[in-house]
């Protein structure tokens, strides 16, 4: 068995890991480079023979979980090379596509969780783990007598171990392929929460404090965010407010939910994104901002930076409130142009903004539980800046500095 990291050992996001024996070629993730903060475009141009250029050459693709840094460069695999992701995964990167108005992802077959999947000699077995996205995989791949842990993204491990001692069945872990993204950092600030359960109960009690509306700026696939968003409105007393797409996303998970259209859409215009709503436009079902604005209660209302006409319009129909809009994605979205677009809004409106969220990766002393937990024959950290790969040294007497493109034999 080998290992082949087209890229992934020096940055975040952008995993291309290539995993194979003498006779099968499989790829793990598919992702871009994560885009730039300037908002300048970035294209990805990487060309890996057999994969995006040429004759097909790998058998399989597998896709950990549905970030565009491991699955965005899915549309330029070449035809006829099958992947495989999880169904929830595949549903949401189909709902994507559909209120982008771009082309659907070829994912052909789904896996399941911990249930091992043989592709001619070789043997993957997805693993569920935490992570900010729903639906998200390590994998344990097993060939040539050799065991191999890719872990994909994840937040905390503490049941993984038993199930990977379990999956081995007393044979050795030989490579552990970690990510890295908070390797420097032991834990959040001290005031900072550090899961979703004190993600919850701080959006509570800020949601009690404010007699107006409070808006929530989080990612629209982070599930578990959304569902502590979701109790802890419930726990205030509040009614909670999803737009379309967010409501396409979560498959109407929550009954007692107000929908709101944010951008005007009919079947004639969007087709694609009309069939999901359907029975709501037929029963009438649907709030516009102005409709929304005037139902009596307090409100939880999930936005994106998209939604500055919508916002406008709503709170042109409220004027005298005091707002509160929670910032639950990560920091560094500041800089970009439509995050500090709306926050300029929210400041011009007088809308108090509040710091709320945890990350999705695990800290170095999670990393460090896992290493040695499993207790593998050597890592391979990737997943992380350049300059912080060194910290993995200190975690892992065997810590091998493999190089983007280079062949490694397991």
């Amino acid at each position: 068995m080998y290992i082949k990291i087209h890229r992934g050992t020096t940055q975040i996001g952008g995993n291309l890991i290539e995993i194979g024996t003498a006779q099968t070629r499989i790829l793990f993730d598919a992702g871009t480079n994560l885009p730039s903060l300037d908002g300048k475009e970035n294209k990805d141009l990487i060309k890996i023979e057999g994969l995006t250029s040429g004759k097909p050459a790998f058998d399989w693709v597998f896709i950990s979980h549905h970030h565009n840094d491991h699955c965005g460069l899915v549309e330029r695999i070449l035809p006829g090379i099958p992947i495989l992701s999880g169904e929830e995964t595949h549903r949401i990167l189909d709902v994507i596509s559909d209120f982008t108005d771009s082309p659907r992802p070829e994912i052909h077959l789904h896996f399941k969780n911990c249930q091992p999947v043989q592709l001619d000699d070789m043997r993957i077995t997805p693993i569920g783990v935490d992570h900010s996205a729903v639906d998200a995989y390590m994998f344990l791949i097993q060939a040539d007598g050799k065991n191999v842990l890719y872990t994909g993204d994840y937040r905390a491990a503490e049941q993984i171990p038993a199930k990977i001692r379990q999956l081995l069945g007393g044979q050795k872990l030989d490579i552990l392929i970690s990510e890295g993204t908070n390797i420097c950092a032991e834990r959040r600030g001290e005031n900072a929460p550090q899961d979703e359960n004190q993600v919850e109960q701080r959006a509570c009690d800020l949601m009690k404090q404010y007699d107006g509306t409070v808006f929530v700026l989080c990612s629209s696939t982070n599930e578990e965010r959304i569902c502590a968003m979701h109790r802890a409105a419930k726990a205030a007393g509040r009614t909670v407010c999803e737009d379309l797409f967010l409501s396409a996303i979560r498959t109407g998970r929550e009954g007692n939910t107000l929908r709101f259209v944010a951008h005007y859409t009919s079947e004639e215009k969007t087709p694609r994104t009309y069939n999901y709503f359907q029975h709501y436009f037929e029963e009438s079902k649907l709030l516009g901002a102005e409709s929304l604005a005037k139902l009596p209660g307090k409100k939880v209302i999930f936005i994106r930076t998209s939604m500055l006409p919508f916002l406008k319009n709503y709170l042109d129909c409220r004027p005298d409130e005091k707002n509160l809009l929670l910032y639950s994605i990560w920091q560094g979205y500041r800089e970009t142009r439509p995050v500090k677009d709306l926050l300029d809004f929210c400041n011009v409106r007088e809308i108090e903004v509040a710091d709320l969220h945890c990350s999705g990766h695990a800290y170095r002393n999670a990393i460090q539980e896992l290493i040695g937990a499993l207790n593998p024959q050597a890592l391979i950290p990737i997943h992380c800046e350049a300059q912080d790969r060194e910290k993995f040294k200190a975690l892992h007497p065997n810590c091998l500095m493999v190089r983007d493109g280079e062949r490694w034999e397991v």
